[in-house]
């Protein structure tokens, strides 16, 4: 298998500090970066010197995702969990976290490298924990992980890990086209006052009351409808009833839609999942199914409906639809916040650098009393401390009315966005203008950013956000025109109508 080249960077650096003499060592690769390749060639490099190998997860489908991607690289592997064929002389070890507690034998192996998948977890287990410094303390030690926080203010990964690798952060992998482009739209934060605590997090129990109310779950199906019809979608929730209700509110409106959770067989799952890539299932409704081990490229739209004080969690939920899909015309991934965690942890392309911090320093946990200057009311979309009266930014003038909750989502902008987005409908205008094909208005974007622009950054560039349909005609005949001229089919044309007439295609006239 050809490695990125920031992947062989990752591999080269983790080289050169085992070389030195550092046995714990920490890999960041952000969701979409391809960390389960990146260990699989350090595995594989291990084993062809011989070297015994224990990789622990803590999710029954990452052992099946570990073995089959290590068998990729010719590795056959043994496996130390219930329901999974055992072979005690196979270099490699795939060790569920859970049945290391059960089972011995393993301990009496003298395992030269162990590998901590979503290490922000495995790592501060009891067994693990045990097992770096009294059972192997002088095996080497790699932890994975693309979200390397924890809630707990007395735990941070620099209290296992001594030194840090990184793969490049979001943005870069953004700019670089190793993932696609996200565009966001969310809502000042839900009031939760009252909303228990319950290990750094919300509390599940009584976060669902809240967010099970009437009004909040017909958002969520509103704003998809909207914004996303016909986008393959995986929507976070609070609690299986949660899911559930989303899912059931769903079809209620004639969306074919689908809910797993924890206690869903794996081979329903799967079939699910396949449904979901095919685009037999257009929506699939979770809860805490889907943030690790699940991988559909194809999903073009993440909708949170559940508030989160977890960075990591956040991270996670938003990073599953990123990754780049070969077999589809995927070019962006749809942010439909409903839940006010793009205001509470900021964007991912925010991301600049990542540390290793020690308990007594990390600084995952808290909550910024944030609020979105609305781009959709003539602000620029940056996130800024809730006491400003005017956007530092812009200079938007904040009234106290719009600081109370509002339940359509407005468009939010990281830094440097507003500018990319007005050079895209400017390049739609200019193509438009000289009887281009709409394509070169995102073929010269790419060439100039690295990637494409999300489909609804063009909505509305040329007739505006409330164009009639006499404008509608006259650019479906534009467009024939240039189909013609291309060899392009129908549904060439119809994917420009859609991007430009938006408010003709959607179920809602809000907006």
């Amino acid at each position: 298998m050809k490695l990125r080249p920031y992947q062989q960077k990752v591999i080269r650096d983790t080289y050169s500090y085992i070389r030195s003499g550092i046995k714990k060592i920490l890999i960041f690769a952000p969701t979409g970066a391809g960390k389960t390749i990146i260990s699989s060639q350090i595995v594989a490099h291990a084993v062809g010197r011989q070297r015994k190998v224990l990789f622990v997860v803590h999710r029954e489908i990452l052992i099946n995702q570990t073995a089959s991607k290590l068998s990729s690289f010719g590795i056959t592997s043994g496996f130390i969990k219930s329901g999974w064929p055992e072979d005690r002389n196979c270099f490699v070890q795939i060790a569920s976290m859970q049945t290391l507690v059960s089972r011995d034998w393993w301990r009496k192996c003298s395992f030269d490298v162990i590998v901590l998948d979503e290490c922000h977890i495995t790592a501060f287990s009891t067994i693990v924990q045990q097992m770096l410094w009294e059972i192997f303390p002088l095996a080497t030690c790699l932890g994975l992980t693309a979200t390397p926080w924890r809630l707990s203010k007395t735990q941070g990964m620099g209290d296992i890990f001594d030194n840090l690798v990184c793969a490049p952060m979001p943005h870069q992998l953004i700019d670089s086209g190793y993932l696609v482009k996200p565009s966001y739209y969310g809502t000042e934060p839900i009031n939760l006052k009252g909303v228990k605590k319950q290990n750094g997090d919300y509390d599940r129990g009584s976060l669902a009351i809240v967010c099970a109310r009437p009004e909040i779950i017909q958002t969520v199906v509103d704003e998809w409808q909207l914004r996303a019809n016909s986008r393959r979608t995986i929507v976070f929730a609070v609690n299986v009833q949660h899911s559930q209700n989303l899912r059931s509110a769903f079809l209620s409106v004639g969306i074919n839609a689908a809910h797993v959770d924890g206690t869903t067989p794996t081979k329903v799952r799967n079939q699910i999942y396949s449904q979901l890539a095919t685009g037999e299932i257009l929506v699939l409704c979770s809860c805490m199914a889907l943030t690790e081990g699940f991988d559909v490229p194809s999903v073009s739209v993440v909708v949170l409906a559940r508030p989160t004080l977890s960075r990591a969690l956040y991270f996670q939920m938003v990073g599953r639809g990123l990754r780049l899909s070969l077999d589809t015309d995927k070019t962006d991934c749809l942010i439909l916040d409903c839940a006010g965690n793009v205001n509470r942890h900021g964007f991912i392309e925010d991301l600049k650098e990542v540390k290793l911090t020690t308990g007594q320093s990390s600084d995952s946990a808290g909550v910024a009393p944030n609020k979105t200057c609305p781009v959709n009311d003539g602000g620029c979309g940056k996130i800024i401390h809730a006491s400003y009266p005017k956007c530092p930014n812009c200079g938007y003038p904040f009234e106290a009315k719009r600081l109370t909750l509002e339940l359509n989502l407005k468009r939010q902008l990281p830094e440097g966005d507003l500018e990319r987005l007005q050079t895209y409908r400017q390049q739609l205008k200019t193509a438009y203008e000289n009887n281009y094909a709409p394509s070169w208005a995102a073929a010269s974007f790419k060439e100039s950013y690295g990637h494409f622009p999300p489909m609804d950054w063009g909505y509305g560039a040329i007739f505006g956000e409330r164009a009639s349909k006499k404008e509608y005609r006259k650019y479906q005949k534009h467009l024939q025109q240039i189909a013609t001229r291309l060899n392009k089919d129908i549904s060439w044309i119809d994917r420009y109508l859609k991007l430009e007439f938006s408010n003709l295609f959607s179920s809602s006239s809000r907006g």
